[in-house]
């Protein structure tokens, strides 16, 4: 019973110790200045940092700083990495919880970095038959902490003013969906009430994705038709994207998510 109890208090020092470690390292790291040519390469290369208020940018500021620190970037397929495709990459990443914490990215470790499109293999299963093959991709995201990005799109989708999409985004709302251990649509949620308004205007929402986008242009990409994990991803960018079209045509899904990421990006479009 003792060496149990002996083992129980050092797995919680540990945990603690590591709790406390990394809480009081990005509070160093988020306290020191953000160097003048990363502010520069954002305003030029990135457009959503321009509608940013003053005290959202900071916080964006901030936590690129603390993902810079954590985060590996690894070049694929002879991609050379560097410094302004790492900081645009972590600013994205940021903005997604420049409202919340970053440690929401507690589980993240690395991104990887193609130079094109890539192939990835895949399996389709019907019935007791199973099919092999590859499937293009310009990006992923993996529960065990891995964003997977193709820069020629991430460069593209961030500089365009009038962009919908945003592939970064994308797979890195994908991150936060997946902190629960399943990638299902619904990242965690504060209460029970959230929880349950998010089920039943997630669900409405999808399902009138799914029987419009067969018809008629949605303020929403289609494929977030495909299941409720895409539908988050493609209404995050929208939500950051278009927010003040998905306002007008979504208002409880807004308000949903809104309330998820506390911030309403569609009055940062009203200010600019």
């Amino acid at each position: 019973m003792l060496y149990f109890l002996g083992v129980v208090a050092l797995i919680a020092l540990a945990a603690y110790r590591l709790f406390f470690y990394r809480g009081h390292r990005r509070a160093q790291v988020a306290a020191r200045d953000f160097p003048d040519q990363w502010r520069q390469l954002l305003q030029a290369e990135m457009a959503l940092y321009g509608r940013l208020t003053e005290p959202v940018r900071q916080r964006v500021e901030s936590g690129t700083l603390i993902l810079l620190d954590e985060l590996d970037f690894y070049g694929c397929n002879g991609l050379e990495v560097t410094e302004p495709m790492r900081v645009l990459i972590a600013a994205h990443g940021a903005l997604l919880v420049s409202g919340l914490s970053p440690g929401y990215y507690d589980s993240l470790r690395a991104v990887l970095l193609y130079p094109d499109v890539y192939r990835a293999p895949i399996e389709h299963h019907e019935d007791m038959v199973v099919t092999e093959g590859e499937d293009s991709r310009l990006g992923e995201s993996w529960g065990e902490g891995r964003v997977i990005l193709v820069w020629p799109s991430v460069a593209e989708d961030a500089a365009d003013p009038h962009a919908r999409n945003n592939v970064t985004l994308h797979e890195f709302a994908h991150q936060l969906d997946q902190l629960d251990g399943a990638s299902d649509g619904a990242p965690p949620l504060r209460s029970r009430r959230q929880s349950q308004d998010w089920q039943a205007v997630f669900s409405d929402a999808w399902n009138r994705l799914k029987r419009d986008a067969e018809w008629r242009d949605t303020v929403l990409d289609p494929y977030g038709a495909t299941d409720p994990a895409e539908f988050f991803a493609v209404a995050t960018e929208a939500f950051f994207c278009t927010p003040e079209a998905l306002r007008e045509s979504e208002p409880d899904l807004y308000r949903c998510l809104a309330d998820f990421y506390q911030l309403s990006p569609a009055d940062w479009a009203a200010r600019t």
